[in-house]
């Protein structure tokens, strides 16, 4: 029995190896998978192209745990939960984990338009206490864009971090450079701060958040140029674990060598804290 609907002429609704609904898209300018699950878009890759995201090859895709590669929605926070959130809360918070709702799937001249949302109920509510509603917007087109809303559905005030986890097909690591960053950032494994001077060149374990970044953060390698364009974000978070991907469970030893993190993102202490009835939207665009 197939497990495939049509959604629109240029998308289905499947399923993931382990279960998950899944979006798949194909159209005139691209292919993309979009797990409900965590709204997660697992791949992205132009015609004629190599893929513009990584999804590691030990990712599990059966709603276990969250998904490694594409691009997580880290939210309400991004990393530790903050200390106005309380101990023992789960890293990353909690949207990357849980099955979002499909709005709406449309095809228009520039792509197709996925449209995802969550609200808040039982289980959030016993993880972080407020009435929120979220909204994603996928547009699959010549480039990859997402807008994550956040709105305030409550009564009282909400504050959030959050990041669009971007993970980044690459070559050879040798071969990387990153321009756009910004010189200041803080290093999460030195727990210093330090200044950038010119290219970023990937040639060990970085986990860094730049805090001045430019409007457009450049990848190059020897095949192409990325350009990840965030909006609304206070810093650009790069990570790669280098080596340490032995010891990551859902990634092989050598999966550091074809993926970086460069990801939009919101990691001040203060985060953004919306009054009842306020929205905020957090972007990129992929290119």
């Amino acid at each position: 029995m197939s497990t495939e609907r049509s959604l629109t002429r240029h998308a289905i609704l499947t399923q993931t190896s382990g279960g998950l609904p899944l979006i798949k898209v194909s159209n005139d300018f691209a292919e993309c998978e979009v797990s409900l699950f965590g709204a997660h878009v697992l791949t992205y890759r132009r015609h004629g192209e190599a893929p513009l995201l990584w999804l590691s090859e030990c990712a599990v895709l059966d709603g276990s745990k969250s998904i490694r590669g594409g691009i997580p929605l880290c939210w309400p926070w991004f990393g530790p939960a903050p200390a106005r959130v309380g101990a023992g809360k789960p890293a990353h918070g909690f949207a990357r984990t849980v099955t979002w709702q499909l709005d709406g799937v449309s095809d228009a001249a520039d792509g197709t338009l996925i449209h995802l949302s969550l609200r808040d109920n039982d289980a959030s509510r016993a993880v972080w206490d407020h009435a929120f509603e979220l909204e994603l917007d996928i547009l699959v087109g010549a480039e990859l864009s997402l807008v994550l809303t956040t709105r305030n559905t409550g009564s009282l005030p909400l504050t959030y971090n959050g990041a669009l986890h971007t993970y980044l097909h690459i070559g050879s690591p040798e071969q990387v450079s990153v321009v756009g960053l910004g010189e200041p950032y803080f290093d999460k494994l030195s727990n210093q701060s330090a200044r950038q001077e010119g290219p970023l060149h990937l040639d060990q374990a970085m986990d860094r958040i730049y805090s001045a970044p430019d409007a457009v953060v450049k990848v190059r390698d020897a095949e192409r140029q990325i350009e990840v364009m965030g909006g609304n974000h206070d810093s650009v978070v790069v990570w790669n674990p280098w080596q340490g991907a032995a010891a990551i469970a859902d990634m092989s030893a050598e999966g550091y060598r074809t993926m970086l993190c460069v990801e939009a993102a919101i990691t001040a202490d203060a985060g953004v804290t919306l009054a009842p009835d306020e929205e905020h939207s957090l972007s990129t665009v992929i290119a």
